[in-house]
């Protein structure tokens, strides 16, 4: 394993861990969040990048400034329901099953987050670097990203490039 794999590891091993700690429903919450960041982003991105044409010189640079930017907004959106519907009062703790519940989800979640960095990063020139090769980890996200580029718009598809 290189630096890219323990990072990634890293990242699961941490949201497992928020899971654990937050348990079920909150991790649920914050699951569907995520997807939606996924869906706003691969419906928006296209249409949001018009307005960034006298920031980016390039479309490309354009699609993916517009992707993170519409996916910070959602997610600044999505916190803030978060904690809209929390009742930070309370003091009961979290049952077995709801912490078991969050541990799935928050691995999954980690391996979400993972898998969006991939397909970000394939939009740069990181998977020409030798070290994204020689990873273990990424190769299989990267396979799910070359599948899941049938599904997205055709401008943010054609900008994602893994050789």
């Amino acid at each position: 394993m290189i630096w890219a794999d323990n990072a990634i590891a890293g990242l699961i091993i941490i949201y497992t861990i928020s899971g654990f700690i937050r348990g079920y429903n909150q991790e649920l919450f914050s699951l569907v969040v995520w997807i939606v960041v996924l869906a706003v982003g691969w419906c928006f991105s296209s249409d949001f990048a018009i307005f960034l044409t006298k920031v980016f010189a390039t479309s490309s640079t354009r699609l993916v400034a517009s992707f993170v930017s519409l996916a910070l907004i959602t997610l600044t959106l999505g916190w803030v329901i978060n904690l809209l519907l929390s009742d930070n009062g309370k003091t009961t703790g979290l049952s077995i099953m709801e912490r078991f519940g969050g541990i799935l989800l928050g691995s999954f979640h980690g391996m979400i987050v993972a898998f969006v960095m991939v397909l970000i990063a394939g939009m740069t020139p990181l998977p020409k670097e030798n070290w994204w090769h020689k990873s273990q980890f990424i190769p299989p996200m990267q396979t799910l990203a070359t599948i899941l580029r049938d599904n997205i718009p055709t401008k943010l598809a054609a900008s994602i490039n893994y050789r």
